[in-house]
């Protein structure tokens, strides 16, 4: 990874970072107390340069400061560590696993069929945390909708790929039940004064 693109990553982060301190930041008397988050970065791409972490320096008037901040790389969990470990929010980028062979897939029936039948012990997953309370219906809808999204955008040069994966994930109906189950669980939360229940996966963010 080029050094300009790790700048680039570690002025975002502190971005974020710094604004979240901001806006929960208290304030007694004349201080201002801030109190930076642990963030750490997920690289959907990666290679050997890319970094295990990010540096931040800070100089400021009364003293120097600084942190790491950790990179997760995405390709580097198996999907078994991912369910695992809780790492849920993985799932929709566990595609860019793939990418450098899409272009097998797309002209090779039976990797094609590999590829879907992969994907459809993955997507069969999440049925399972929700047989057994882990995770909420909302959580499954999101995850396969969000599946569908990362595999619209990355495989797009890719018919036989795009079309092939989806066709185990499902289609554009689990983005409505996903949105009428979460306005259904807004609803239910007002009513119940007790929206700090309602469980979301939110800030999935993809690049090119």
């Amino acid at each position: 990874m080029p050094e300009q693109y790790g700048q680039q990553y570690a002025c975002q982060v502190f971005e974020y970072d710094t604004q979240i301190a901001l806006d929960e930041g208290e304030i007694k008397g004349r201080v201002l107390t801030a109190t930076l988050p642990h963030s750490a970065a997920l690289f959907l791409r990666c290679d050997r340069s890319t970094p295990d972490s990010l540096r931040i320096e800070i100089v400021t008037p009364g003293g120097s400061v600084g942190y790491d901040i950790p990179v997760m790389k995405s390709q580097s969990y198996s999907i078994d560590e991912i369910f695992e470990k809780g790492l849920l929010f993985l799932i929709p980028f566990y595609i860019f696993l793939h990418e450098s062979r899409f272009k097998e897939y797309d002209k090779d029936a039976d990797k094609l069929r590999a590829l879907k039948d992969e994907y459809g012990d993955i997507m069969g997953r999440p049925e399972g945390l929700l047989d057994a309370g882990q995770i909420s219906e909302y959580t499954k809808c999101t995850l396969i909708d969000m599946s569908n999204k990362v595999l619209e955008h990355i495989a797009r040069k890719y018919e036989n790929v795009r079309e092939g994966v989806k066709s185990v994930m499902g289609g554009r109906v689990l983005d409505y039940e996903a949105k009428r189950i979460k306005n259904e669980g807004k609803l239910e939360g007002r009513l119940e004064g007790n929206l700090a229940n309602d469980e979301m996966i939110t800030d999935l963010y993809m690049k090119n």
